[in-house]
């Protein structure tokens, strides 16, 4: 309880805020509304060509603990008029290694999707969009609450992205979680997660070799804007059909279910990067050599194997 209390405390204002995407008090605005939204280190930002990130040896891979334990946590699905969030109560979920300075604590996971399945990401890759982000974000435990973690510089939050990309199928390990959306359809909505496991966000399934990944530091990409994230974005894309899709762009941004607000493009623009280095923890060449047994499509070259330790 603590952890969602903290985070409650940190973004109260910023969440019952009139801040948009667009309009009024739109993206555009924020920097004026929350100073820190205009700093030098914001996210999102676009990864560029693998070649052309920079190595680094000491991007180990990452250790999850708890996530496949039900018996740790409970969950609420919320829809704050934002986006769809899944709040995390009860035992400690971890997440370490990866090059994280620290062990951090799982706060909270949610979305960020476009109104067609063209666009919807906020962060991309060489210039490429997806339909859906979900972003986990986790607190250095070394701050003892995410209140205390959110105002530190550089390491005080670790925010892990997965992109999602178009199937033709649906994809059954998160069907439960989609299910659910048509019980929040308005703001301030929120319905119990039973018997879900946050392990089937994840894609941690055909494990068959390690997880590739992208490192940067950055912000919240939300006001405050507060530059205190360590990011990381996993290459692997996980899949989700239109249809899965669609059950997100149902959901309404007001509290009127009846109203024509559906909460949609809820992505913030890409941001400068103004000197800083991206990193990937994987040599390309190593990945050239993977490649050239799949698929030539730029789209489906995103399509790493990944192996993730859950302990």
């Amino acid at each position: 309880m603590l952890s969602w209390l903290s985070f409650f405390a940190v973004f109260l204002i910023a969440e019952a805020a009139d801040w948009h995407y667009t309009g009024e008090h739109g993206t555009s605005d924020w920097p004026h509304e929350y100073p820190d939204c205009g700093l030098v280190r914001q996210s999102p930002i676009d990864f560029p060509k693998t070649e052309d990130m920079t190595y680094d040896s000491k991007l180990t891979q990452f250790q999850f603990t708890g996530f496949d334990d039900l018996s740790r946590y409970s969950l609420v699905l919320h829809n704050n008029g934002h986006t769809a969030v899944i709040k995390v109560t009860g035992g400690d979920l971890l997440v370490e290694g990866g090059g994280l300075p620290g062990r951090f604590k799982t706060a909270q996971f949610h979305f960020h999707w476009g109104h067609s399945d063209n666009e919807g990401s906020e962060h991309t890759f060489d210039g490429h969009s997806f339909p859906l982000e979900l972003h986990i974000v986790n607190y250095n435990e070394k701050y003892g609450s995410l209140a205390d973690a959110a105002s530190k510089d550089l390491d005080g939050l670790a925010v892990l992205g997965f992109w999602y990309e178009v199937s033709h199928n649906n994809n059954d390990d998160i069907a439960p979680l989609i299910e659910q959306l048509s019980h929040v359809p308005t703001k301030g909505s929120s319905v119990p997660l039973t018997g879900f496991n946050l392990a089937q966000l994840l894609p941690i399934h055909n494990i068959q070799s390690k997880s590739h990944f992208f490192r940067y530091p950055g912000s919240l990409t939300t006001p405050p804007c507060f530059q205190s994230v360590v990011w990381t974005m996993f290459q692997q894309t996980i899949p989700i059909s239109s249809q899965q899709l669609s059950m997100f762009r149902a959901l309404h941004e007001d509290q009127e279910l009846q109203s024509d607000h559906y909460l949609v493009d809820n992505f913030r623009p890409i941001q400068p990067l103004n000197g800083r280095v991206i990193y990937r923890n994987f040599e390309v060449k190593a990945v050239e050599e993977t490649q050239a047994t799949q698929t030539t499509n730029p789209k489906r070259d995103m399509k790493i194997n990944v192996r993730m330790h859950l302990v």
